[in-house]
């Protein structure tokens, strides 16, 4: 028996006939196959992903094979989360194809097709399934040349792997480096001694309150501690740039606020000129296995990642663009247990950067599928769970030498690049 979602009606409609299946508003748990339709529906990014994430759940069963379906477009990126679910759910198979732009008869019969031959994932079109080989040759062709003055704007670049980015690049190719964050560079606590973790500095900052007479809740003292340690990485990554040979200035921009871009990069704009060079880094964890995800999770992921690089697109001028690199992460390659939403974000990432490569051939475009790094988001669990995988860390030094090299003079003709060691199937 093969249910169909009704998410997609005229899709959901001419599918069930082709496959003599149901068309149903949600999965029921007695069909041997279950094509979801919610990808195809008109909903934002978010709710869209959301949506297909939840119907998957509701569908979950031994032995049951799960379709997700979805257009080739930029802003969607369910492979993501068919290969996260396939480390999650061994006992299910989970495939996502991703449908041409024939209409709605023939792609149903496509689909039809490719059911019956059992096809697994990638896109689907005559009744076939293709993926682009890795490993294909191909022609080398000279990276786009550097404006005389580049201008860089930097999302997530103050802090982190995306800031030693920031620097090799200050380093190799000059410039002014915007770089652009939602914290506000805190000064550091007035008499208070040095610390850079954030166990040193609470207990500090606990003995000064106290001193004094003022009490603080822990939540207060542990933002406090926070932000000023964040002020502080915020201002070392300045200096560093500067003495790199660039020119930095931090932009407080909230990348997931529209009108905070578009205030952001407008001022920006009219004091350091056109932007040429595009770094997208930010992003945010909340990593849970699917059962126990959240929308609210879901979105928070989605927010500076995906919705942050539409609000920046919406506003730059893309013919201006030389230079753009976007940080995704083996997750959407290889998919990851308990990154489904991570997964999805960054495999709509990658389809972004293929969009902005074809429609902008003279500039440098990469996506940069990372591996783990010895830093960043990595801390000393993950580091653990990683060593345990047999994946080794990408170290931070070297890590920004393959950013900088490859965004700089890399094969144009390469758009994504997975950088580190490959991840296991399970």
């Amino acid at each position: 028996m093969i249910e169909v979602t009704a998410a997609a009606a005229d899709i959901a409609d001419a599918l069930a006939s082709q496959v003599s299946g149901r068309k149903v508003d949600a999965p029921d748990g007695n069909a041997d196959v279950v094509i979801l339709t919610e990808g195809l529906t008109q909903a934002d990014t978010a709710d869209r992903h959301w949506r297909v994430l939840d119907a998957a759940r509701e569908a979950r069963r031994p032995g049951l094979r799960i379709i997700l379906l979805q257009r080739a477009v930029a802003d969607t990126g369910l492979e993501g989360l068919s290969r996260t679910l396939r480390k999650e759910w061994p006992e299910t198979e989970v495939i996502t194809w991703t449908l041409s732009s024939a209409p709605v008869l023939e792609t149903a019969r496509d689909i039809a097709q490719a059911l019956a031959s059992g096809l697994g994932e990638g896109r689907l079109s005559q009744g076939a399934v293709s993926e682009p080989l890795a490993g294909s040759l191909l022609t080398p062709s000279a990276p786009a040349s550097l404006p005389a003055n580049p201008v860089w704007l930097i999302t997530g670049g103050a802090r982190g792997v995306t800031a030693a980015c920031a620097i090799r690049l200050a380093a190799d190719a000059g410039g002014t480096f915007l770089l652009a964050g939602r914290s506000a560079v805190t000064p550091w606590p007035q008499g208070m001694p040095d610390a850079t973790d954030l166990k040193t500095l609470r207990g500090l900052m606990a003995a000064a309150a106290k001193a004094s007479g003022e009490k603080l809740s822990p939540m207060a003292l542990d933002k406090a501690a926070r932000a000023a340690l964040a002020g502080r990485e915020i201002r070392e990554t300045l200096s560093a740039i500067t003495a790199a040979g660039g020119r930095a200035v931090y932009l407080q921009m909230d990348a997931g606020n529209p009108a905070s871009v578009a205030q952001a990069i407008a001022s920006a704009r009219e004091t350091y000129g056109a932007i040429t060079g595009l770094v997208h880094g930010a992003g945010v964890l909340a990593d849970r296995l699917v059962m126990e995800k959240t929308e609210a999770e879901l979105r928070s992921v989605f927010a500076p990642k995906v919705g942050g690089l539409q609000n920046i697109l919406s506003v730059l001028d893309p013919a201006q663009l030389t230079h753009v690199a976007l940080f995704s992460s083996a997750a959407a390659f290889f998919g990851n247990r308990g990154q489904a939403d991570y997964a999805m974000a960054n495999a709509i990432l990658a389809r972004t950067g293929q969009s902005i490569a074809q429609a902008n051939p003279g500039a440098q475009v990469k996506v940069f599928h990372w591996g783990p790094w010895a830093g960043g988001m990595v801390d000393a669990a993950l580091a653990g769970h990683f060593e345990a995988q047999g994946i080794p860390l990408i170290p931070i030094d070297e890590g920004a030498r393959i950013f900088s090299s490859e965004l700089l003079g890399g094969d144009r003709a390469q758009v994504e690049l997975v950088v580190g060691e490959a991840w296991a199937a399970s």
